[in-house]
């Protein structure tokens, strides 16, 4: 570095002058060798690969959950305009595809739990995840999504 210093080589570089970007692997201590190279690989422990596999299928479910709860809500709306003899079929036929959903909803929550459960074995305590319900998934559905940009 003091040869290429000494011959102009470093001259007019970006950042020249400033000092270097802390590391973030400074505080690994005699791990910093193998953090650095997983960092810097851009690999993930099998742990976080399979949380952002979790995140992502969660997102997927509350998205199909909220988009149930609305198609429920207009179906209430179109009962409450439908002619007299038309009202106990109508609603029958609600019943039955919300118990459907919910059915598939509740098997696809248990695949989650699974895959939560396995990510559970490989990390402490701290880091382990809760389990989803139907009923969970309801809420989570019902809580508006944050508008993309937004902070909080």
């Amino acid at each position: 570095m003091r040869e290429l210093h000494s011959a102009g080589e470093l001259s007019g570089l970006p950042g020249e002058g400033k000092p270097f970007a802390p590391d973030p692997d400074d505080g690994a201590g005699d791990a910093w060798a193998a953090r650095h190279v997983l960092r810097m690989s851009g690999s993930r422990p099998a742990w976080a690969e399979l949380r952002h596999e979790i995140a992502d299928e969660r997102a997927r479910l509350v998205s199909r959950v909220r988009r149930h709860l609305n198609w429920l809500r207009d179906r209430e709306a179109l009962l409450d305009r439908l002619p007299a003899e038309r009202i106990v079929g109508e609603r029958e036929a609600t019943r039955t595809i919300d118990e459907r959903v919910r059915g598939e909803l509740g098997r696809a929550a248990l695949e989650l739990n699974a895959l939560a459960s396995r990510h559970d074995l490989m990390v402490p305590p701290s880091l382990q995840l809760s389990r989803l319900s139907v009923e969970r998934l309801c809420e989570l559905a019902r809580v508006r999504p944050k508008e993309p940009g937004t902070s909080s």
